[in-house]
């Protein structure tokens, strides 16, 4: 039945409508714009001596770090990347992206770099400012979304700020290849004998509306796949955005939405050169937050950027761009650095000579020892995404416990400042508990975490297994390097766990 949902008798002509999809995305859009109004001019309460008294009682400031930020992270691990399917932002640039100058993104922006750029200077407007403390930064950080996904549309074909600008697009192309849904055509032979192909066209069409002897008729500029897709040659969910413009076109109804096997798209191919440079620093940011609550290892990890700012005397200014370098990208290779190191190790192979070896001079480069470093990461970081992606989803519910009862008080008033005022000052009203206790919640987060190690345990066997389909035997190397990171990435979050939830 849940082979594909398109053809529940309920459910099916819901999600293919495209007024469906439509409809939610202007609420999204005007929820959007909501929250901008409620965050704008919103910093601190007048008097009131508490550095961000407005993070979390604040509509704008709650609904978007708290929220979103976490709940798309539950979304993702069970729909992949269906919150693409509903982004205001995103469709908003796909509409105006029929009508502007309609340019090709240049080959040499389409790739995850831009993207790795964008997440790094989020992470340093959250140094440097704050912007999830304050409901007026909040809303800035908002509109300039809206902003550039305005220009992005008008400039190039497709969704380029999707592909260009949104990290979160890219944290869900990853997590997508973990979800148990996809999106595929149900007989590749139908497409290779359409000729229309309506999924892909973006060629002008006219269109009419007729009541008995009336006819109105316009031109319309089909949007076709907005990040440039042809559906018969989907091979895994990472790059669809679910937009299901090619559900809604197919003339032949032959676009399938449906679960899947284990382990989706885990077995395949490793990452591109793009994915495995975002990987990194998601996995490094990720990684230094988690650790968050475990001072002595926060502290550890910090180390090396503190001193050498220190040394330098360039204080918190120097700091943080040092810091976001060190988490971004050195650390998170020291983390997979044991791993290759194993890997290069089972590369050894020892023979007999039948005399004394030659003394011409030999290739000892890195690239001769280990060619394609970076995708050689790209194939290492795939089989770890599971467990990266149940840290990430342990931090979410934990936030979302902790916080989640502000949401009432959020609805009521908008701005914050009652609320915090009734609960910090004149004590007339209790602080939100938790939704779940601690003492319960631990244990939630240990079969969490145990769970993404199985599952990345499990992913890289598969993914061993698949390379020795190509080659003569097991890759055994690949499954020892696998698992030799996984357990150094488990030690770093069962540590911060035990630490945290269970010996504080």
């Amino acid at each position: 039945m849940l082979k594909n949902i398109l053809n529940l008798p309920a459910l099916g002509p819901i999600i293919r409508s495209t007024w469906t999809w439509r409809l939610v995305r202007l609420i999204m859009l005007a929820l959007l714009l909501v929250m901008i109004a409620f965050g704008w001019h919103q910093h601190a309460i007048p008097g009131v001596k508490v550095r961000d008294p407005l993070m979390y009682s604040n509509f704008t400031t709650f609904n978007l770090w708290v929220l979103w930020m976490m709940g798309m992270v539950v979304v993702a691990m069970v729909f992949g990347r269906s919150w693409c399917t509903v982004c205001p932002v995103g469709w908003i640039n796909g509409v105006l992206s029929r009508f502007g100058l309609r340019r090709e993104l240049p080959a040499w922006l389409n790739n995850f770099v831009p993207v790795t750029l964008v997440l790094v200077f989020l992470q340093l407007l959250v140094y440097f400012f704050s912007i999830h403390r304050y409901p007026d930064y909040t809303a800035i950080f908002l509109t300039w979304m809206l902003i550039l996904a305005l220009v992005a549309g008008l400039i190039f074909r497709q969704r380029s700020f999707c592909l260009l600008l949104c990290p979160a697009g890219a944290v869900f192309s990853l997590y997508a290849r973990l979800a148990p849904w996809q999106l595929r055509v149900s007989d590749k032979s139908v497409c290779v004998g359409c000729s229309a192909k309506p999924c892909i066209s973006t060629e002008p069409a006219w269109r009419q509306a007729a009541l008995g002897g009336m006819r109105f008729s316009w031109r319309t500029q089909p949007e076709g796949c907005p990040v440039g897709l042809v559906p018969a040659e989907i091979n895994d969910s990472s790059a669809c955005t679910l937009c299901l413009n090619c559900v809604q076109t197919c003339c032949n109804d032959n676009v399938s939405l449906g679960a899947r096997r284990w382990p989706g798209d885990l077995n395949k191919q490793g990452l591109r050169f793009g994915e495995t440079l975002f990987f990194l620093v998601l996995l490094g940011l990720l990684t230094a937050n988690f650790a968050k609550v475990y001072v002595d290892l926060r502290e550890s990890i910090f180390w090396v950027p503190e001193t050498l700012a220190l040394s330098l005397g360039w204080e918190s200014a120097g700091f943080y761009p040092l810091a976001v370098i060190w988490v971004g990208l050195i650390f998170p290779l020291l983390l997979l650095l044991p791993g290759v190191m194993v890997y290069l190790v089972g590369q050894i192979k020892v023979s007999t000579l039948e005399g004394e070896p030659a003394s011409a001079p030999r290739d000892v480069s890195v690239a001769s020892i280990l060619p394609g470093f970076m995708s050689f990461l790209g194939r290492l970081a795939l089989p770890l995404i599971p467990l990266v992606l149940s840290a990430h989803f342990a931090l979410a519910i934990v936030k979302l416990n902790a916080k989640f009862g502000y949401l009432p008080l959020a609805l009521q008033d908008p701005s914050g400042v009652k609320s915090f005022l009734a609960i910090n000052v004149m004590q007339t009203l209790a602080p939100p508990g938790v939704l779940v206790p601690l003492d319960v919640l631990k244990w939630v987060i240990v079969v969490i975490l145990l769970s993404g190690f199985f599952l990345s345990a499990l992913a890289a066997r598969a993914a061993a297994k698949a390379d020795s389909q190509r080659h003569d035997g097991t890759d055994r190397p690949f499954m020892l390097a696998a698992l030799v990171s996984l357990v150094i990435l488990s030690w770093f979050y069962g540590s911060t766990v035990v630490e945290w939830l269970f010996v504080r």
